[in-house]
């Protein structure tokens, strides 16, 4: 199963890599308001609240329809417990630059674990009123480069 989870999970990488990529490129970006970085950041933040308590129900009520609609809870769960075990056991997180385009937002966050900090791009979008967690990807910084 583990090698099927990150089959899946380079899938959907690449799968939600190339509309994010898209949506940088090619929609308007602009900076967040304050209350769609309040909103942003209320959502990551419930998400990452039920993950640390292994409350899988929680954390994958708060992905996004599309998302839920292509990896069952059980995936979701076993990618989070085996590549994202320090969004569980984190020791605080910051928020970054929150950017939307219409109903598209994107956020960074900055997860403190073990004494080093781990960086995630979070995509998010709005539909009608629902607002979903799309990817949620580690952003690797190779060394002389800035992110």
């Amino acid at each position: 199963m583990r090698i099927q989870a990150k089959a899946v999970t380079v899938l959907l990488l690449v799968t939600f890599l190339a509309p994010v990529l898209t949506f940088e490129a090619t929609a308007k970006t602009t900076t967040c308001s304050q209350k769609q970085k309040s909103a942003v950041k209320k959502h990551i933040t419930k998400q990452i609240s039920a993950m640390a308590e292994s409350d899988w129900k929680a954390a994958y009520g708060y992905a996004a329809k599309s998302f839920q609609s292509s990896i069952p809870i059980e995936l979701f769960a076993e990618i989070i417990e085996t590549q994202y075990e320090f969004l569980m056991v984190n020791d605080g997180y910051a928020f970054g630059v929150c950017k939307n385009s219409k109903n598209a937002y994107s956020q960074i966050v900055s997860v403190d674990f073990e004494g080093a900090k781990r960086t995630l791009y979070y995509e998010l979008i709005l539909v009608g009123k629902r607002m979903g967690v799309v990817s949620a990807t580690e952003v690797i910084e190779k060394p002389g480069l800035a992110v």
